[in-house]
This record gives C-alpha cells, structure tokens and sequence, in this order.
C-alpha cells in the first residue's frame, strides 16, 4: 500500500513537472517572438518587474526586483532573464560610462563600456538592466520600453542597438540573423603580425577548454571575418609607460621597470569586418592570426593581459537599413587616444584605416 501511494506521489510529481516544462517551451516561443507571456491554463494574466532602488549615503547602491502579477508586460527573448524574484544587485561602477550615441524614432543607440556583462548575474547589474535604471533616474531620456536585439561580450566595449518596439526590434533581430547588418570592431594587439597583415580568417569553430573556442580547417558552419591591420611604430614614442592610462590597479606600475612594461603596450591595430557573428569569433581570429587582442585573458597572454584594466575590442560602427530608416553609428574608443588632452597617435591610425578599407558608404561619411 505505501509502494503504492508513493508510486502515485511520483506520477503525480512527474506530471507536474512535464506541465512546467510545457509553460517553459510556451514563454520561450513568446519570448523569441516578442509576444506577451500567456499561460494556457490561466486566464491570461501576465508579470511585470518592478524595479525598487535602495539608496546608501546618497548614491545607489543595488537594484532588486519585484514580481507583480496584476500588470502586462511585453518581453522578448533578451528579456527573460531581467525578470529576477527578489534579487539585489549590484550596480557596476562603469555605469557612469553608458551614454546615449544617438536616438531616432526606433532605435536607442547605446556606447556599452567595457566589464559590463549583458544580461544580469547573480550579483551585478548587466547592460540591459544598467540602461533601464539610467532611464529611472533621467540618466537617459527616453522613458519608454527598450528591446535588445544584439550583444556585445562582457569584456568588449562599443556600439549597442536597442528597439524601442516589438515591430523594429523584429526588423533588426532578422538584419542581424540574415547578417545584413553592416559591422566595424576595431582592436589593439602588444604583437605585430607574423603571418599575413590583411585577408580573411574562416573556419569553424569548436568548443575548447576553459569556456573557449578554437578555429578549426572545416567550413561546415564557418566563422568569418575581413581584417586589416596597422602598425603603431609612429605613435611608439607618444605610447609609453608613463602616458599609457590603462593599466590594472593590480599592475604595480611604480615598482615596474619601463623596459618590462614597453613589450605589453600596443604596437599593432586590428580592423574587423566579420561577416557572421559567433561566440568570441573576433577574439578566436586574432589569436589565430598570433595578434592576441591586448587585455584578452582567455585568449591571449593572461599574465600580459591581466596588466590591463581592459580587453581591447571595440564596435566601432554599425549600418542596418530597416523598413522606414537606415541606421548609421559610428562610435570611435576615445580613452585609447591619449591622457590628459594629449594625442598618442592611435586617433590617426584608426581614421587612416577606416578610410582605407570601410566599404559601406554610410559608414565612411560620418569619417572626419
């Protein structure tokens, strides 16, 4: 008899799970198609995260968010996870670096720091989340619903897209898929190259150790990416210990000698065209050129990388035509430029090879 009762506890465990798992499958499809959640044993009542800031001496300090379920909310799939039951997070201190490109009726056009992960973890705010906290505070004025149709690697800075309704965010989640959308990333290497300075890097990509990725000879399912490369020997004697303003906190400059540190500055700058968008592909193809991107940990030198307060890649520029407006960005890494007012060179390089090898007319016109 108590076999048999706990035979029938189980199946009925079992059955419940198998009608959560349903609901799963049923939010994500709504989600990836940017319709309200509809539970189809409910009578159709939805969630809404509220967002409550707690305040500490003045500045804030954490965000948790509430679940109320009398409100509607319209998510998508870059969503999902914002919605967090009780959770306090952290506000990154590179939030102060977020500001708004530019803004049309569709698009929020967003430069995203570097160190900033996209989405939440379990103690700090991501992107996603830091923009809608900016908009609270009027940080940011545009006060309605964002939608996030791409994404940038935590440790990558530059331009990021944002929808302001379902319908664009429809148009530029289909760019990007059908890889129409027009990207430019810019990078920085301590190496100069050994191999070819300019070309192609294709291949597939397979899953490595440590969470990486290493390029392989097939093309089932290629990586591929258009670079240019630029050597920084001209600019070696405005780049120096001294003047360079990216170094680690843990990095003991003062006790450093110049002669150690000279070897990990920049000497050669990357240009990026990738022509499909998989996980570190512009990372993985500067490895594999032997132009390890200057900061990268996983794929680069970690001790040489760990000297630098950041991974140099940047978006730089961004060409999407949708239905009723070409949306042109162009969003150039400032803080590589120099120190106190002071040209370290970089600036030119970076013109001088976008004019040289951008092939989207857009783009080049907004090039000084």
């Amino acid at each position: 008899m108590k076999l048999h009762s706990l035979f029938l506890a189980w199946i009925s465990s079992f059955l419940c799970c198998s009608h959560a798992f349903t609901l799963l499958g049923d939010s994500r499809t709504a989600f990836s198609n940017s319709r309200p959640i509809e539970s189809p044993t409910t009578s159709r009542r939805k969630t809404a995260a509220t967002a409550i800031f707690s305040y500490c001496n003045g500045s804030t300090k954490s965000l948790s968010l509430q679940i109320d379920d009398s409100d509607e909310v319209l998510l998508n799939d870059e969503d999902s996870d914002e919605i967090l039951h009780h959770e306090s997070l952290d506000i990154p201190k590179e939030v102060a670096s977020i500001s708004v490109i530019c803004e049309s009726e569709n698009v929020l056009a967003i430069h995203k720091p570097p160190n900033i992960a996209h989405h939440n973890d379990e103690t700090t705010m991501g992107i996603v989340t830091c923009v809608r906290y900016l908009q609270s505070i009027d940080k940011i004025g545009y006060k309605g619903r964002i939608y996030s149709v791409h994404r940038l690697d935590k440790p990558t800075s530059g331009i990021l897209l944002f929808a302001k309704s379902p319908q664009v965010a429809q148009e530029l989640t289909k760019a990007f898929r059908e890889k129409t959308a027009v990207k430019y990333y810019v990078a920085l290497s301590n190496k100069k190259p050994k191999k070819k300075k300019q070309g192609w890097v294709k291949g597939d990509m397979v899953q490595s150790r440590r969470k990486t990725w290493k390029l392989t000879n097939s093309m089932k399912n290629a990586a591929i990416s258009r670079f240019y490369t630029s050597g920084l020997g001209n600019c070696e004697f405005n780049i120096d210990p001294t003047t360079w303003d990216h170094w680690s906190n843990s990095f003991d400059v003062p006790n450093t000698s110049s002669d150690d540190m000279k070897p990990l500055l920049p000497k050669t700058l990357l240009l990026f065209r990738p022509h499909t968008g998989q996980t570190h592909q512009l990372r993985v193809a500067a490895k594999s050129l032997g132009l390890g991107i200057l900061g990268d940990i996983l794929y680069s030198d970690s001790t040489e990388a760990k000297t630098m307060d950041r991974m140099f890649l940047h978006a730089i520029a961004i060409h999407v035509e949708l239905e009723h407006e070409s949306i042109v960005v162009y969003d150039p890494p400032t803080s590589w430029f120099g120190k106190n007012g002071t040209s370290n060179g970089i600036e030119n390089v970076l013109t001088t090879i976008m004019k040289k090898h951008c092939e989207d007319e857009k783009i080049s016109s907004c090039l000084q």
